[in-house]
């Protein structure tokens, strides 16, 4: 566990960074930090492992004072990654990840096979081994900082904004590549972010900090979207919240039609304005109406059970029928969720 007992960053200057800074970051969790820019984010990330020094207050690493470690000593205790990187340039990428094995002492052959096993754990090709920096793409080189920060197995790995320069459809990968990895790892993480999106997708404890590092509140993902403490705290969460509580919505419980799915080639009942076309094996081809019945048109789908009510809206909305398309895990078509069964989920969430 991670506790910051009445933390201040305070600068000769007399800017305050962080402001009497309290919280605790659970063992085995993902904490992130999020917030404007000046909110004290990065800086008190970077207060864990002393790469910055607190003014006043505490920071505790199970109940032990960072401030009575010696930095170096703490550091490669604590995976660090940070944004694009920051992988060295002239070192093949089995030897990035090797870093702190080596200066702990690790013999080569040891440090280079951890290497090796967690280029595979992050999903990357064991050719990258030897390849340098440079030749590997953003995303890549993100997976291959992760790695790194994992080499000598630390207890906390600390995150500052690593998925931010890269594209949408990367970050979304990172992100649930992580999100696997926690599941297996159990590390405690602190993560910073200015994404309201990826804090609420990564986080099992939100930190929103104001400008000037005080904590305007500290929750998990759903607490935060239902109950914000303030107006700032509300703004901050932007005017589609209420879309975004729907992510911690299941989909179990949504009402299914299963009568409305024909094979293909066939036409079904006619008093049926929509009607999904399978293939043989079951899976989705498309919607047909009663006045093109020859002409597929596009569908959403979501895994049933498993997507949230997010997913499954999102798929009524790719869908001119309205409905959304419920697949198991391999595929195939389950049912369909209609307009009217939408509406009865919708007006359930709202209730809370």
């Amino acid at each position: 566990m991670i506790t910051f007992d009445a933390v201040t960053k305070r600068y000769p200057d007399g800017t305050v960074a962080v402001d009497s800074l309290s919280l605790e970051a659970p063992t085995g969790e993902i904490t992130v930090f999020v917030g404007p820019s000046g909110c004290g984010k990065t800086t008190s990330l970077r207060m864990i492992n002393r790469m910055i020094d607190a003014t006043e207050g505490q920071i505790l690493l199970d109940g032990v004072p960072v401030q009575g470690i010696d930095p170096p000593t703490l550091r490669r205790g604590i995976g660090y990654v940070i944004q694009q990187a920051g992988l060295f340039p002239h070192r093949k990428i089995i030897d990035n990840i090797a870093t702190v094995p080596y200066l702990l002492g690790w013999d080569r052959k040891k440090a280079r096979a951890r290497a090796m096993e967690l280029l595979e754990r992050v999903g990357l090709d064991p050719a990258f081994a030897g390849r340098y920096p440079f030749q590997l793409s953003g995303g890549q080189q993100q997976r291959v900082g992760v790695a790194r920060a994992l080499a000598a197995d630390p207890p906390v790995l600390l995150m500052d904004e690593p998925f931010s320069a890269v594209d949408p459809v990367v970050r979304t990968s990172l992100q649930e590549e992580l999100l696997r990895l926690q599941a297996e790892l159990n590390k405690t993480i602190v993560f910073v972010t200015h994404d309201i999106d990826e804090a609420i997708k990564l986080g099992d404890r939100v930190a929103v900090l104001r400008v000037g590092g005080k904590l305007a509140q500290l929750a998990d993902p759903k607490t935060l979207l239902s109950e914000p403490a303030d107006d700032f705290v509300r703004e901050f969460l932007g005017h589609d919240r209420g879309i975004r509580r729907l992510q911690f919505v299941s989909t179990e419980r949504l009402r299914l039609r299963t009568d409305l799915t024909v094979p293909e080639g066939s036409t079904g009942p006619a008093d049926e304005p929509w009607l999904l076309v399978v293939n043989g094996a079951g899976r989705p081809l498309g919607w047909i109406s009663g006045a093109r019945p020859d002409e597929l048109e596009p569908y959403g789908t979501y895994v049933h059970g498993r997507d949230s009510m997010r997913s499954a809206l999102d798929a009524a909305l790719l869908s001119p029928s309205g409905c959304a398309v419920a697949v198991d895990e391999d595929g195939k078509a389950v049912g369909v969720a209609t307009r009217e069964a939408l509406d009865e989920a919708l007006a359930e969430a709202a209730d809370g």
